[in-house]
């Protein structure tokens, strides 16, 4: 686990000092007016600095005695499928049943044979998360949503 959290920060290291190279290419702009280069800069800097505290953190930890395999748990598998079938059937269905009806569907899907979760909790999370979402994007942020075949 050690090896491959190195692995994991150099990677993202990269990709930070990427980021920031191509943002400093662009307007910056002021704090005050920022610039279209104004926050990739300063998240690829984010970046760069949480890849560090990883690196350092993984170099200070002790080798653990058991090795932790990612999904290699008996039958762990069949969930990583149905939840990226069900992403790719979320996105196909986005513009036929709108961005309401398919996310609320999404995270029923989800909740329920992905997380085992009992339905009270499916009902209450999916209901949640889709009434919530929709009123950031769609009422304060004024996105564009795709309305669906009922206008939902």
């Amino acid at each position: 686990m050690k090896r491959f959290d190195k692995i994991g920060s150099m990677v993202c290291l990269i990709v930070a000092a990427i980021v920031i190279w191509q943002s400093a290419i662009i307007p910056m702009g002021r704090i005050n007016k920022p610039g279209p280069g104004f926050l990739p800069f300063w998240v690829g800097i984010i970046l760069a600095l949480l890849s560090a505290v990883l690196w350092v953190e993984a170099s200070l930890r002790k080798p653990s005695a058991g090795t932790a395999r990612f999904l290699s748990g008996e039958g762990k598998w069949p969930y990583v499928v149905f939840a990226g079938v069900s992403l790719l059937a979320y996105t196909g269905l986005m513009e036929i049943l709108g961005f309401r009806i398919s996310t609320f569907l999404l995270l029923i899907c989800l909740f329920w044979f992905v997380g085992k979760q009992k339905w009270w909790v499916v009902l209450t999370g999916a209901s949640l998360v889709t009434v919530f979402t929709y009123l950031i994007f769609r009422v304060a942020l004024k996105v564009q949503l795709p309305a669906g075949l009922f206008r939902f």
